[in-house]
Order: C-alpha cells, then sequence, then structure tokens
C-alpha cells in the first residue's frame, strides 16, 4: 500500500513538473511563425484599408511573417472589432481602430469598449476640416460662426449620416460654440462634398485628406481645422484651439489586439509596426493628404483612447443621440 502511495506521489509531482515545463516551453514559443491578420473594419480601397495597406510590406519585412489585410464590414465597425475582442489574445489578430470605436460604444447596441483591447501603437492623425464653397461669404471661421449664432438653424451642415462620427463632431462645433445648424445627413463624406458643390447645404465637417483636391481646384474654402497645431497643408488656416476651444474630432488610426495578450508579443508587434510607420512610403501617402504621422506607443495610445472616449461621450450626451441597432 504505501509502495502505491509513494508510486502516485511521485506521478503527481511528475505531472505537475510537465505541467510547468510545458508553460515554460509555450512561454518561450517563437513569435510569429505563421502570419498575422490585419482585422480592417472598413470596404478595400477606403482610407482605413490603404492606411493598412501602406504599411503592410514594411511590417511583413520587420516581423518575418506575412500581414493578411482581412475586410470585416458592417456595424459601423463593430463586426470588425468584436471580432478582435474576442479572438485568441496570442498576437495573430491585430486591429486597426479610429474615433468610431469609442463613438460606436454609445451610439450602437453592438458597439465594444476600448478596454477591452491591449494597445500597440497610434500612426497618424487626418484633422478634420470646417468647409464651405469658395464663393460662399464667409471668409473666416469666425464670421461663419457669428452668421450662425444671429440665425439659428438657417445655417445647413451637411454631415456623414445620423450618428456618424463628422456628424457628432458638428454637434462639438454646436456645443462648444453655442451655435445651432440644421444637421442634413448623408452616406458618407463623399455624397456631402457633391452636396456643397451643388450648393444643397453651407457647410460641412470632412477630414482634410478629402478637401484638399476640391481646395487647390479652387472649389472650397477650409475655415478651421481640428487638429492642436496648425496642418502643413493648410498653413493659413487657423485650429479650434485658436478659436478658444478644443475639439479633436478629426480622423486617426491605431493598431490593438485582444486583451491579454503577452507584452513580449505585443512589444514586437509594435516594433515591427513602428519600423512600417517611419519608412518614407508610409510618410509619403500621408505628406499629400495632410496626415500627420505622429508615433504614440502602448502606454501613450492607451491615454489617448481614454481621452477620446470621454470627449465623445461628452459631445455624444449633450447631442441626446440614442443607441441604434
Amino acid at each position: 500500500m504505501k509502495g502505491r502511495k509513494k508510486a502516485v506521489s511521485i506521478l503527481m509531482i511528475l505531472g505537475v513538473f510537465l505541467f510547468l515545463l510545458s508553460g515554460w516551453a509555450a512561454g518561450q514559443e517563437k513569435f510569429p511563425t505563421r502570419p498575422i491578420s490585419l482585422i480592417i473594419p472598413w470596404a478595400p480601397g477606403g482610407g482605413g484599408t490603404l492606411s493598412a495597406q501602406t504599411l503592410q510590406p514594411h511590417i511583413e519585412k520587420a516581423i518575418g511573417v506575412g500581414a493578411v489585410i482581412v475586410n470585416k464590414t458592417g456595424g459601423g465597425g463593430t463586426i470588425a472589432w468584436n471580432f478582435v475582442a474576442n479572438a485568441t489574445p496570442d498576437g495573430y489578430t491585430v486591429g486597426i481602430v479610429n474615433p468610431s470605436l469609442v463613438v460606436t460604444l454609445y451610439t450602437t447596441k453592438t458597439g465594444v469598449s476600448y478596454k477591452k483591447f491591449d494597445p500597440i501603437i497610434y500612426t497618424v492623425g487626418v484633422p478634420a476640416g470646417v468647409v464651405v464653397k469658395e464663393d460662399s461669404p464667409w471668409k473666416t471661421f469666425k464670421e461663419f460662426i457669428d452668421h450662425a449664432k444671429a440665425n439659428p438653424g438657417k445655417v445647413q451642415m451637411a454631415n456623414s449620416g445620423h450618428g456618424a462620427m463628422y456628424h457628432i463632431g458638428i454637434v462639438g462645433i454646436e456645443m462648444a460654440t453655442g451655435v445651432k445648424f440644421t444637421n442634413i445627413p448623408y452616406k458618407g463624406s463623399g455624397p456631402c462634398v457633391t452636396a456643397l458643390l451643388g450648393g444643397h447645404a453651407d457647410g460641412s465637417l470632412i477630414e482634410i485628406s478629402t478637401l484638399l483636391p476640391y481646395v487647390e481646384a479652387k472649389k472650397f474654402r477650409i475655415l478651421a481645422v481640428s487638429s492642436a497645431k496648425r496642418n502643413f497643408a493648410l498653413p493659413d488656416v487657423p485650429t479650434f484651439k485658436e478659436y478658444g476651444f478644443d475639439l479633436d474630432v478629426g480622423t486617426w488610426y491605431g493598431y490593438v489586439v485582444p486583451k491579454g495578450t503577452p507584452k513580449d508579443r505585443i512589444k514586437g508587434l509594435h516594433d515591427a509596426f513602428k519600423v512600417a510607420m517611419e519608412s518614407e512610403e508610409f510618410k509619403a501617402f500621408y505628406k499629400k493628404q495632410g496626415g500627420v504621422v505622429e508615433y504614440m506607443g502602448p502606454e501613450g495610445l492607451a491615454a489617448y483612447l481614454e481621452q477620446q472616449d470621454k470627449l465623445w461621450k461628452k459631445i455624444i450626451d449633450f447631442g441626446g443621440f440614442k443607441p441604434m441597432e
């Protein structure tokens, strides 16, 4: 009996040892050994996809495996972000995020909190601009706002869809300045441009990458931009901050992984993405669009996501937006 107990004890100790050894071996596993997936919430050809595609070859070169772009559209981004949040936290599933990540948490019933992710890196920001036609009577943002204050509800602002990021951004301008616009929803920034060109709206809030060709063609005038500093592509255009309010409602792109991803794997991904965003190709891509390539590591992006969450929630509460299906 004693011999049997002793044998059982030895087997138990051996089992524990093998379990610990297997855990140690897993921790020492080389990463990555297979392609990583870049989950994109938007359709091919859109800004987010193009941004990731510009980084893609440089990521692959830096990390030593393929980086496969997977477009998972729908739900304003929520389908893709929920997919990433629920993926195995092993570093092989990476998601691209933008301000809509925090917006959809409050404007849809399927949104996912940024707290469900571990940040990797922030790569670029593209300011939004308050835009009017070149032949409009408003030469400055102050003139535009003064007119809107004197004529509540008379100024018509085209937005990219009810509850969409730039609709909420326009409401943020109302909150910051005390004006009241009439918001007209369209299906995206492209139709907003068409509406402005056709005289069906007085103004809009759109990312400057979309607006720059029209500014160069003398079709549009940008009155103010949402960045903290003046944009290099529009050095004569004042910022919101210069007008006395700080409203960071432009587009930006960062990358995240599911919560609980091992820190060494996050570091490996971070290092590869940092090399990629510092490539001349990526910088040149955004120079044409007025995009500011700017680095934030995991801690910086985590703090920025928290800041963005507070900003957008404040505007959403002010505007009385309710979650949609």
